[in-house]
């Protein structure tokens, strides 16, 4: 299929969200109890063990890529260089080399096939992401939080306006297709592995779930990404 005719990844979550919401296994929620995702415990417990090998990508922040100059459609939500991703995996997309400097990360992620994307996002000081919806109502978002500014209470999370501030070790779990932001007012940095995991669905649901997950990377929504992805970690890990 040319990209003149391909389907809009946007057009088909807005056709396919109230049918996903509806027959949601987990309710039509803003946020979820973690109880309802046991995977949830399982981050938590690995806590230090993720956080180390974050420590050890951060001695490399400012080679990071903001994340619109990896994917263009993400220009209306930031614009500057505060906002960045070291990507791990999305969809059926592995980037092998990311995955190698976070093995133990990788060995916990990979005993889930419902984690379906991951990434550590690092959200700079004095940074606020505009408001935005998730392009795909089949997936549930996730958040450890791993690093998080210790100064007031200014690192928050506002989903479907209902705010919500991270705790370093902590998981929150939420429907990112309900408007939201996410904003740091402070000095620091904050950093969460960023975690998207299948929407638990009745069968035939769940099928078409993850045939359109299965199929996304040939789209052009994708396309774009993973060639800038690749021209990065040319430079990144030629210039080691």
């Amino acid at each position: 299929m040319t990209d003149g005719l391909e389907v809009s990844p946007w057009r088909v979550d807005q056709l396919l969200r109230p049918l996903f919401r509806k027959f949601s296994k987990v309710g039509n929620k803003v946020y979820f109890d973690n109880s309802e995702f046991p995977v949830t415990k399982e981050l938590e417990d690995n806590f230090k063990v993720i956080l180390a090998e974050l420590n050890h990508v951060m001695k490399r922040i400012d080679e990071l890529t903001p994340f619109q100059d990896i994917s263009p459609d993400q220009t209306y939500i930031s614009n500057d260089d505060k906002w960045k991703m070291f990507f791990l995996k999305a969809g059926t997309v592995r980037f092998k080399r990311n995955c190698e400097e976070c093995p133990d990360t990788m060995a916990i992620l990979d005993k889930h096939r419902n984690i379906v994307s991951a990434y550590f996002s690092v959200l700079g000081p004095n940074k606020m992401l505009m408001p935005h919806e998730g392009p795909w109502c089949g997936v549930i978002r996730i958040h450890l939080a791993l690093i998080i500014p210790k100064e007031g209470n200014g690192c928050t999370l506002v989903v479907g306006g209902i705010p919500y501030r991270w705790e370093e070790g902590k998981c929150v779990v939420f429907d990112d297709t309900y408007e939201h932001i996410a904003v740091n007012e402070t000095n620091e940095t904050r950093v969460v592995l960023f975690i998207d995991y299948m929407r638990p669905l009745p069968f035939w649901l769940s099928w078409l779930n993850w045939l359109v997950v299965s199929t996304a990377r040939f789209g052009s929504y994708f396309k774009t990404p993973l060639k800038r992805h690749k021209e990065w970690e040319k430079k990144f890990y030629d210039d080691k």
